[in-house]
């Protein structure tokens, strides 16, 4: 809060401001942000409202989806749903616990679509009974290139295997997989969307993901500095920071639903993203080496939040986003300071470029979008 200096008489001490002035100036300052933040808003409901005009294209086919029905994975289970539910005649959902062959077998589906999550993988059995009934199977596969050494073991048992890391089909191709195919994940802008919050969401930056060993050298390296923000962390394994105590009261050790996430994101100035790295041993089950190309789906997830999003650079960003204009990067812990630093004082330019990520993001990045792709290669 700024507070106004009067000026002092020769030889006098300077006089307080009177409590009357700074109350003004306070009052200015608040209703200056609270329009620009109703502003924001309202562009973005526009934004919103344009994109949910545009119909979905709809196929006259079944599909069973079976989900991944994990914590993790919450955001994905319910884009796919929802986006299937608007792009094929009837859509049947189930849980992987469930007798899939029998209620497969009942439902008769013209494709049986798995999210095949790491954490809770679907049983393989299960499908090579479904291929052996002549169902047509496909797979999506959320945790490439992270633990391809399990996923090796899964994706020759279906018809259709999609993956997020490009890096992984050849992999797939040479185990005899003959139609392999790289596809993104998206969000659900009806689901993950910007929001008007209450103070207890909001900060200057914000960043939501597990401490994997990359994540915690970058934190660790620039401590200081966002010991001094208004910062807030949360996810898991935080304490194993060198300068975990220098930040340890902005740092909250939960697991948040995809609703919450979005509520911190839409409460944040600026949204870090830091993907994880392919060489943290203690977590991956990589043993090739694959590398990591392709992006997370939380990229898209804090785009559709219309917040500004700062992202490590990864090779196959600049074909879904334009670096500088819809999204910022970064390549190192100094870097990111610096842009840090120059979009917290550079309010227009931050909103406007978090408004055209969100344009981005509704216009090409959605579950509707990528499940029309996927439905395209199946059935032409």
């Amino acid at each position: 809060m700024r507070r106004l200096k009067g000026r002092a008489k020769a030889g006098a001490a300077p006089s307080p401001p009177a409590p009357r002035e700074e109350g003004i100036i306070g009052w200015e300052d608040g209703f200056r942000e609270g329009r620009s933040a109703g502003y924001h808003y309202g562009l973005c409901e526009s934004i919103y409202s344009r994109a949910a005009t545009e119909p979905a294209r709809l196929r006259d086919v079944k599909v069973l989806y079976v989900k991944a029905d994990g914590a993790p994975y919450a955001a994905l289970d319910q884009g796919i749903e929802d986006a299937l539910r608007a792009s094929v005649r009837e859509a049947v959902v189930v849980a992987p616990e469930q007798d899939v062959v029998t209620l497969a077998e009942a439902a008769k589906p013209d494709l049986v679509l798995v999210l095949d999550a790491i954490g809770r993988s679907f049983p393989v059995e299960q499908i090579d009974r479904m291929r052996a009934k002549g169902l047509r199977t496909a797979v999506w596969l959320p945790d490439d290139p992270y633990h391809s050494d399990k996923t090796v073991h899964i994706a020759p048992h279906y018809d259709y295997v999609f993956t997020l890391e490009s890096s992984c089909v050849p992999l797939y191709r040479e185990l005899g997989c003959e139609r392999v195919h790289h596809l993104p994940f998206a969000v659900n802008p009806d689901y993950i969307r910007h929001s008007r919050v209450d103070e207890s969401y909001r900060n200057d930056i914000c960043f939501v993901g597990s401490a994997f060993w990359n994540r915690v050298e970058c934190f660790d390296e620039i401590a200081g500095y966002l010991a001094r923000q208004r910062f807030k962390i949360i996810g898991w394994w935080w304490d194993r920071m060198r300068n975990y105590e220098l930040l340890a009261d902005k740092i909250h050790g939960v697991w948040l639903t995809p609703e919450e996430t979005a509520k911190h994101y839409s409460g944040a100035k600026i949204v870090i993203n830091l993907h994880r790295s392919t060489e943290d041993a203690s977590h991956n089950s990589n043993s090739r080496n694959i590398p990591a190309t392709s992006v997370n789906p939380r990229l898209f997830e804090i785009s559709s939040c219309a917040t500004l999003q700062l992202v490590d650079n990864r090779e196959e960003l600049p074909g879904l986003y334009t670096p500088g204009y819809d999204i910022a990067t970064f390549s190192t812990p100094g870097e990111l300071v610096d842009k840090i630093e120059y979009y917290l004082t550079h309010e227009d330019e931050r909103r406007e470029m978090a408004r055209r990520g969100l344009h981005r993001t509704v216009s090409e990045h959605t579950y509707r979008k990528r499940l029309d792709r996927l439905l395209g290669i199946v059935f032409g």
